[in-house]
């Protein structure tokens, strides 16, 4: 069998670290927004002039058409990279089940938090949820495809290739980015209206349909259903495998100092969407009760 060359730690492919840095942050820097407006709306009274600034900025930020345009855009490249990471993993499983139980741990602070605060902290279903989610189908359909290959070769007795195996990845992920999109446009809600914390579709399919599409029994600070970030995450598995195939930077030429704030970040993805969380959150809170 072929073996499969990863690329070290040493060398790193930097735009993808430098897209999946850029992409959280500017998550953290909607979340931020979002939370001034919504999260701590006593800001708005005007009582503390600062904290009615920024609650000020929140409200102008979340109903704009930057929001509009801007927040889909660094969403799907935030889970188009995961994907083409997941094409460069050596474990999908162990990946999801890392970013799944911080999720889950992240509800259960958050939760707590709510209880104790009174502020509308919690995350039923957030980003990390449902990276988590997506990344264990990923694996599960990549186990059985890798498997169900090898099961061919075996039958013909030939040795098994990686190349026939990631080309028969590459292929059934992005048909499956297609269909997944097709999905999302008939079931879903418009993606315009996603700006909107009561956009949700009309349909109830059973108690898990907030899992799949919007659904405002679903809806609490950070929610991001499984459609239609599944697809994203399945087309940048599929062009992955055809960009990356080889486990190197398509840019070398362009690597240098000027990425590592977004670079790192990158590398560092949930610690940083995770630690921002806590800080921001108990910042504001300490000047709500503090100033209030």
């Amino acid at each position: 069998m072929e073996k499969s060359v990863l690329p070290s730690k040493k060398n790193r492919i930097w735009e993808l670290d430098f897209l999946r840095g850029f992409a959280i942050i500017m998550v953290c820097f909607d979340h931020a927004f979002y939370d001034f407006r919504y999260l701590f709306s006593e800001w708005g009274s005007g009582e503390v002039d600062f904290l009615y600034k920024l609650y000020s900025l929140g409200d102008a930020y979340v109903s704009s058409a930057v929001r509009l345009d801007w927040r889909p855009a660094f969403v799907f490249v935030f889970f188009c990279v995961s994907g083409i990471c997941s094409s460069l993993s050596r474990s999908n499983f162990l990946r999801g089940l890392k970013v799944t139980t911080a999720a889950f741990l992240l509800s259960i602070v958050t939760f707590i938090a709510e209880e104790i605060t009174g502020e509308s902290t919690f995350i039923l279903f957030g980003v990390l949820h449902c990276l988590g989610f997506v990344t264990l189908i990923y694996a599960t359909i990549e186990f059985i495809i890798r498997n169900v290959t090898r099961l061919g070769y075996k039958l013909a007795k030939k040795e098994s290739s990686i190349k026939v195996e990631n080309l028969v990845l590459c292929i059934v992920s992005l048909a499956l980015a297609g269909a997944f999109l097709a999905i999302n446009i008939k079931y879903n809600v418009k993606q315009e209206d996603v700006s909107s914390v009561y956009a949700t579709i009309e349909e109830d399919y059973g108690p898990l349909t907030g899992l799949f599409f919007y659904k405002s029994n679903w809806w609490y600070g950070d929610y991001f259903p499984l459609f239609p970030f599944i697809s994203f995450f399945f087309f940048g598995a599929g062009i992955g495998r055809l960009l990356y195939s080889k486990k190197k930077s398509l840019l070398p030429c362009l690597d240098g100092v000027w990425h590592n704030l977004f670079s790192v970040a990158g590398r560092h993805s949930l610690a940083v969407y995770l630690g921002w969380q806590a800080v921001a959150i108990g910042v504001c809170y300490l000047l709500t009760i503090t100033l209030f």
